[in-house]
């Protein structure tokens, strides 16, 4: 059991900072510090891939005690002091999930919101070849463009950060 509580807190951990990451990525959204969404956002998918391979490993470690074991199964098998650590674990876990979960459905809405206002925005001023009129003109288009792309990725990332696994396993 010792193990396994070990993989459980491991796994709490990387949560944590998958938490952190995202909450990192919403600060910037809304300080429309947009220069440092992509660097957020690689720092999101890196945090979410730890946090898959945790899983991974956590559902190796509870495989040999039968399909489909959950975390309060466990704690209400265990002999003592087991089920009330298995518990905290289980009580911090499903509140990281729910924060992980709120703040990434808040960082699409605001990413949408971002999209809503490039589309709306003026576009550059264009020549009569349809070419950009002046230097100015291309340094807003591809600052226009970069951000765009930037809440383009945070909603992929967003997108990307279900854990129907660890779900099972908090049920």
């Amino acid at each position: 059991m010792e193990q396994i509580s070990a993989v459980i807190e491991r796994e709490g951990e990387l949560l944590d900072s998958l938490l952190f990451k995202l909450i990192e990525t919403r600060l910037l959204l809304e300080s429309g510090e947009h220069r440092y969404l992509a660097r957020a956002t690689r720092e999101v998918e890196r945090a979410r891939r730890r946090t898959r391979e945790a899983d991974l490993v956590r559902a190796a470690s509870v495989a040999d005690l039968g399909r489909g074991t959950t975390l309060r199964a466990l704690a209400s098998s265990a002999a003592d002091p087991w089920p009330g650590i298995l518990r905290d674990h289980h009580e911090r876990l499903s509140g990281l999930v729910a924060e992980i979960e709120l703040t990434a459905h808040r960082n699409a809405d605001l990413a949408r919101m971002g999209l809503d206002a490039l589309r709306l925005a003026p576009v550059a001023a264009r020549g009569n070849g349809g070419e950009l009129a002046d230097e100015h003109s291309r340094d807003a288009e591809l600052v226009r463009l970069a951000r765009g792309a930037a809440l383009e990725t945070v909603l992929g990332t967003a997108s990307r950060l279900r854990m129907p696994d660890l779900l099972d396993f908090l049920r």
